[in-house]
């Protein structure tokens, strides 16, 4: 028999685990969906200043961050989290393309190695600052082990992709030690991120949905995406919004700064007089 306190418990835990669901649900998607329509805005700007030596368009950072954002939906991944480190990817160097790709390779690495999604924002933002430096350093390694994505599924995936290009490393020494002969390049590790994105095992593990968290994580990225585009249908695209929000800045400041003035020269006149007197 259980008794009535803990059966109190019971269905008040039922009750906050409801409410939640439902806030989940309805009302917090909204600023989530404002939220990640401000970060795409910035990412699009951010992507295109990197990318446009490349001859990267207005067009191709949309249509990328959309298959992007479609990526995030069907997984357990952030997309807000995911548009902001693709930023550091272009910064590295990287192309638009490759740089979903990798942030996807990644992502699938994280599902496959148990990885959350909290530990593979911070994995794609230290190796995004290996693509920058051109290799990945004992440091860089040392935060993907701390992520938990540094186990042997990545370590021979490496060294299995650095043979295929014909680069040597050193297999008498522990994985660790062989990074200070500077194989593991930018470009050993694209490759190697671009194969794990077309994983079709990883990619099943990162659409996975393994426990209530991540359920409700889910479904608030998937409501939250709709109320994203709903944002962008009411302010703008990155030009319209730019217009928008610019035009409500200057009206504000044509109010403002008159009074501004006024208040300023009275201050200045009183310093004068007192300064005299």
């Amino acid at each position: 028999v259980i008794a009535p306190t803990a059966l109190m418990n019971v269905t008040n835990q039922a009750i906050a685990t409801g409410r939640r669901i439902s806030s989940a649900l309805t009302i917090d998607p909204i600023m989530d969906g404002f939220s990640e329509y401000e970060t795409k805005m910035n990412a699009i700007q951010t992507i295109l200043t990197n990318t446009a030596s490349k001859g990267t368009t207005m067009d191709d950072v949309i249509a990328g961050l959309a298959e992007l954002n479609e990526y995030a939906d069907q997984t357990i991944y952030n997309f807000a989290d995911m548009t902001k480190n693709i930023g550091t990817f272009t910064a590295a160097g990287v192309d638009l393309d490759r740089s979903i790709t990798a942030i996807k390779g990644i992502a699938n690495l994280a599902a496959g190695s148990g990885s959350t999604a909290a530990q593979a924002s911070t994995a794609m933002y230290q190796l995004s600052q290996a693509l920058a430096a051109g290799k990945v350093s004992l440091m860089d390694w040392n935060s993907v082990v701390n992520a938990g994505m540094g186990g042997e599924l990545f370590q021979n995936e490496l060294k299995s992709m650095a043979k295929q290009m014909g680069i040597y490393v050193d297999k008498s020494k522990p994985f660790r030690e062989t990074l200070q002969d500077g194989w593991l390049t930018s470009e050993v590790l694209i490759k190697t991120l671009e194969k794990f994105a077309n994983d079709e095992s990883l990619l099943k593990a990162a659409t996975e949905v393994k426990t209530f968290t991540q359920l409700i994580d889910t479904m608030k990225e998937s409501v939250g995406s709709g109320w994203a585009t709903t944002w962008e249908h009411i302010i703008g695209n990155k030009e319209q919004a730019a217009e928008f929000f610019t035009s409500i800045s200057d009206g504000f400041n044509s109010i403002i700064q008159p009074a501004t003035d006024a208040r300023n020269g009275i201050k200045m006149a009183v310093e004068q007089l007192l300064s005299k007197g």
